[in-house]
């Protein structure tokens, strides 16, 4: 039955882009520029630069330093702390891919690899500042506190990974034993290779939900659809117009929402949001990126809808710290709305834990 849905789904987009070719020329223009202007510059050398770190091995053999300070803080072997700062340096999707990396490499066990994508996977600080603050919102200001923001969501996020208990030991066996016979100029080859099919797969995704996002904000119908939505809760529908088309796609999403908002901390708490859960665009990178691994992705759309939530609610609490002047006072409803989702997200990896929630191998269809 869930093919015969998504066959049809093919079909109406064929026939979407026969009756609107213009709006579907416009939106893959944009995505294509988006992905070669800002994202290929912005990631590819880091995918090259983390593969030929993974072929050499010497960063992750000299982890097990970290291990004892890990262990204790977050249950976790020192591989999984180089993992979610190099997934935060590099941003989406290569804390993914760096946690499959690891694994297929022996340097992980299978339950820590897993465990790593509930808080690896984030936005890299280069499209955070540069992008979204200096160039969206014209106030590199603004980026750095956006980046904080995401930075304190992503870390709450690894500490209350603790709560995700491992059933052995996080440290590899093969972690001390392993060397790398590569030279480094195979080593670079290979990675640069690796690199650029990485990137390109990356394209396509951006591309084609860019087009997807294009063709709905031109349909009448989503318009008559939010516009009802926004009346019903009582919301500006233009806020949830754009929301909702930044959950497809976030770095065209985030310009939407730039363009069409005042600057307050409303937009800021939804661009936030946007940046924490990436969007479904990043969600097949990485079921892309893990292919082959056997790595279920349900933990991380779990982790990035509640990181999502974090970030939200930590632009309310923050903002005013940062910028005094709006005097915007102390809000207890935002520190109890905190409190539930750090409960909640607790219980939610002693669940993931305790298999209670059952896991596949990547897949957002099936």
């Amino acid at each position: 039955m869930r093919k015969i849905f998504m066959t049809g789904m093919v079909f109406i987009m064929m026939l979407l882009m026969l009756i609107c070719p213009k709006v579907c020329i416009e939106g893959a223009s944009s995505g294509l520029l988006l992905w070669f202007q800002k994202v290929l510059p912005s990631l590819l050398p880091f995918i090259i630069l983390i593969n030929l770190l993974c072929s050499l091995g010497i960063l992750f053999r000299c982890s097990r330093f970290l291990d004892p300070i890990t262990q204790r803080l977050f249950h976790l072997s020192g591989n999984g702390l180089i993992v979610f700062l190099l997934g935060l340096i590099s941003g989406y999707p290569m804390g993914a891919k760096l946690a499959k990396n690891l694994l297929e490499e022996g340097e992980m066990t299978y339950d820590e690899a897993q465990k790593s994508l509930c808080y690896s996977c984030n936005c890299g600080p280069l499209f955070i500042i540069g992008t979204v603050g200096t160039l969206m919102l014209q106030d590199t200001n603004i980026g750095y506190f956006l980046l904080l923001v995401h930075i304190s969501s992503a870390f709450i996020m690894l500490l209350l990974s603790r709560f995700y208990t491992l059933p052995q030991s996080p440290t590899p066996l093969l972690h001390t034993t392993r060397t790398s016979s590569l030279s480094f100029s195979t080593a670079f080859t290979s990675a640069v290779q690796n690199g650029m099919d990485t990137i390109v797969y990356v394209g396509g995704y951006i591309i084609f939900f860019s087009v997807i996002s294009n063709l709905l904000a031109h349909s009448e119908l989503y318009t008559s659809l939010t516009q009802f939505i926004g009346n019903f809760f009582g919301v500006n529908p233009t806020l949830i117009h754009s929301f909702l088309l930044s959950s497809l796609e976030f770095s065209s999403g985030s310009a939407r929402l730039t363009s069409l908002l005042p600057v307050n901390t409303t937009l800021l708490a939804l661009l936030s949001a946007v940046i924490a859960f990436g969007g479904f665009c990043v969600c097949f990178q990485s079921q892309h990126v893990l292919q082959g691994s056997n790595l279920s992705l349900k933990p991380y759309m779990y982790s990035k809808l509640l990181q999502s939530l974090l970030a939200y609610i930590l632009t309310f609490i923050l903002y005013p710290l940062w910028n005094p002047s709006l005097a915007l006072g102390f809000t207890l409803k935002w520190y109890i709305l905190l409190v539930m989702v750090l409960v909640f997200t607790a219980f939610l990896f002693k669940m993931l834990s305790s298999h209670k929630v059952p896991l596949k191998p990547a897949s957002i269809l099936s």
